[in-house]
């Protein structure tokens, strides 16, 4: 069992610096409920997959029609939330976001140059265990044994120059890719650089283990310490995930905020009918 908290702020607004629209979106898939933003509204829509599958995605404020793109993105996700489970999640996970990648990056494509994209955190709950991916620089974290754990490498050209082997530069903390739009010096951007156990991966759940998954809105502004501090102070999603927000706009964030909280109550270990990992011929709808 999982309780959920969700937060998705414009922020501060263009009146104090902030931005004029929300560009962040976010997608619940729990209790058969799937959960998202359609234009700034939030959207329900009945559905049947196992465990709860979550994401939050950041559409990059620099390129036009950032918010269409982290739509899409989490309207194309919400696709894997059907019965049965994988044989492998994480493998699945990382086949499904690159073969969705690739067929959005050339329908947006078909009507001239690529200008969307947006970040994607994703985890997906199944019984005793989470497979999670992660596209750009929206974070996935773990709060185990009161101590606040980042799982997520951010992509910029620096972290990916460290696993190259080549020089940081200067100007190496600026994203090197984001979902849809592709990559910048990483190569073709019909596809994306996702490493098994960097960008992707999987990890046994405990009872009481706490995640959170936040754009750079919150993160920007307010240090792993500090979130550590507020999760610590209550038990309840939703209110963690608000003082997270409002800690974020008190320390000058001027971006979209959001933050996820997902509390593991209790596991359940009973197996289910599984399913044969997405292969090349199984294309996510799009």
């Amino acid at each position: 069992m999982y309780t959920i908290g969700i937060v998705c702020s414009r922020g501060v607004g263009p009146e104090r610096g902030g931005r004029k629209r929300n560009e962040d979106n976010y997608l619940i898939c729990h209790d058969s409920v799937v959960t998202y933003l359609d234009r700034g509204v939030e959207k329900r829509e009945m559905g049947g997959g196992e465990g709860s599958l979550v994401a939050v995605c950041d559409g990059m404020g620099g390129h036009v029609d950032g918010d269409v793109a982290s739509s899409a993105a989490v309207r194309v996700l919400a696709k894997l939330y059907r019965p049965g489970l994988p044989n492998n999640p994480s493998r699945a996970l990382r086949k499904y976001i690159l073969e969705a990648h690739k067929r959005l990056h050339w329908k947006a494509r078909d009507r001239g140059p690529v200008s969307m994209g947006t970040t994607i955190t994703a985890c997906w709950l199944l019984k005793e265990q989470v497979a999670w991916a992660q596209v750009g620089d929206s974070r996935l974290y773990l709060f185990r044994d009161d101590q606040l754990t980042q799982l997520t490498f951010d992509h910029t050209r620096n972290e990916f120059a460290r696993r190259d082997g080549r020089t940081e530069t200067p100007d190496g903390g600026h994203l090197a890719q984001n979902f849809i739009y592709g990559s910048r010096g990483l190569g073709d951007n019909t596809t994306l650089r996702l490493e098994m156990d960097k960008d992707v991966g999987s990890f046994d759940l405990l009872e009481g283990d706490r995640l959170l998954l936040c754009t750079d809105g919150l993160w920007g502004s307010v240090d792993d310490a500090s979130l550590a501090e507020v999760i610590r102070h209550t038990d309840v999603p939703q209110a963690v995930a608000v003082a997270c927000l409002e800690r974020a706009i008190a320390r000058g964030s001027t971006d979209n905020i959001t933050v996820m909280v997902v509390n593991v109550d209790s596991l359940d270990s009973e197996t289910d009918e599984t399913w044969e990992d997405i292969t090349a011929g199984d294309k996510p709808p799009v």
